[in-house]
């Protein structure tokens, strides 16, 4: 195989010195070949960097590959790839990026700091679980984002403080496999998310621990940004443990397209918001208040199943379904829940519409467990979630089946 040492190509592991230009010089120089580029012990302080065809950038388990807090340090992608004027908040800046590539992969036992402590601020009372807010938009949105790429492999991998966006966008890709990574997040950054699987085939998430203050792993089929629409389809995520300030697994947002044929199973989750929410947000009818990602196609939700699940200290509900009355929406069907085990605040709810009721929910061998939940943020502050006593919800639901599911209030 041919090897790239990144200190062949200039680069100095001090922290200090910006190295973006010699890692891309050695990942350029891999992809003539088609190759490793190792980092080896040091901090190497970057920006955006390209990936190619052919490339495993390797982080040795003393390597640090360490984001600029000079959000400039990050330019704009200028792309006729896909429509850049979609790019989820409106940011199209990024740590690693990859286009219309094949065989590439991000390995080893080092750490990506992403350093995001530069991109917040503290709010003296906070919003929601969050006690932090971007305090500036010139910041990497996405630390990992590729797109329409082919066989995409990240494992091993650490990845610190994602800076105030998402850890990993893959969009559009093929044969992606995120297995053995870490995320280690602070609970209390907003939009600091884990995994991004959007409009994507055959993907697996296997023996991951993420920690996000926001969503940890979120299956969309946000369609705005590429030529055609494109389906999110056999994704399995499994052996996962997914601690969140908001929710640990997020089906769909505004007007996404086809998500189906998923599995989630043998999952831990805990201090989160929400366990799995499936909620399709009202969509602003006011051309002028667009959502940065909202999309223009009707939804449709077909086979997904979730089982063998911990859920502990949920702050709100374990499992939320909820249709928005402007949502644009063809079909929910064929939600299956085994095996889910929780303690939150509130019950569990699903809420279809009257012209749009959800269809087939199943919820086999589940225990949910209301109770009042409290937890701490990563700023040692307590944060309670009280409710008064409710009753699990099912309206506009066609097809509903409990078999041995026990609710217990308290």
């Amino acid at each position: 195989m041919f090897q790239c040492d990144i200190r062949e190509f200039g680069a100095v592991g001090d922290g200090v010195t910006l190295c973006t230009e010699s890692i891309q010089r050695a990942i350029d120089a891999a992809g003539e070949h088609g190759g490793r580029v190792i980092l080896t012990e040091g901090r190497y302080l970057t920006g955006m960097l390209r990936m190619c065809s052919g490339v495993e950038l390797h982080l040795e388990s003393d390597a640090v590959l360490l984001g600029s807090t000079n959000g400039y340090d990050f330019p704009e992608i200028d792309t006729e790839f896909w429509d850049t004027r979609y790019a989820p908040r409106f940011n199209r800046r990024c740590m690693i990026y990859g286009e219309g590539l094949r065989d590439i992969a991000i390995t080893g036992r080092g750490v990506i700091d992403c350093q995001g402590h530069a991109y917040v601020e503290r709010i003296p009372d906070g919003w929601g679980m969050w006690t932090t807010r971007r305090n500036t938009t010139v910041s990497p949105a996405r630390m990992v984002f590729f797109i329409g790429c082919e066989n995409v492999l990240v494992e091993d991998v650490t990845m610190r403080e994602p800076a105030a966006g998402w850890s990993y966008w893959v969009c559009d890709c093929s044969f992606v496999h995120f297995h053995r990574i870490k995320i280690v997040g602070a609970l209390d950054y907003p939009n600091a998310d884990g995994i991004h699987i959007n409009c994507c085939r055959d993907v697996t998430v296997s023996d991951c621990f993420l920690q996000c203050g926001d969503d940890t792993i979120i299956v969309r089929a946000y369609t705005s940004p590429l030529k055609k629409p494109t389906p999110c389809e056999r994704v399995a995520v499994t052996n996962c443990t997914l601690i969140s300030h908001s929710s640990a697994i997020r089906i769909g947002w505004y007007n996404d397209w086809q998500m189906r044929n998923c599995v989630f199973s043998n999952l831990v989750m805990a201090d989160c918001r929400c366990g799995i929410s499936l909620v399709l947000p009202e969509v602003p009818v006011d051309p002028g208040k667009r959502g940065s990602d909202q999309g223009d196609t009707p939804t449709f939700v077909e086979n997904l199943r979730f089982d063998n699940i911990v859920i502990d200290r949920c702050y709100t509900r374990p499992i939320i379904v909820d249709v928005g009355k402007t949502a644009l929406l063809k079909e929910i069907r064929g939600l299956a829940f085994s095996g889910i085990c929780s303690g939150s605040n509130l019950p569990p709810r699903f809420v279809g519409r009257p012209d749009k009721p959800l269809r087939d929910i199943t919820l086999s061998d589940c225990r949910f467990d209301v109770s009042e939940q409290h937890t701490r943020s990563s700023d040692g502050s307590v944060l309670t979630r009280t409710s008064q006593p409710e009753s699990p919800t099912f309206l506009y639901v066609d097809g509903l089946e409990l078999n041995n599911t026990r609710f217990s209030v308290s």
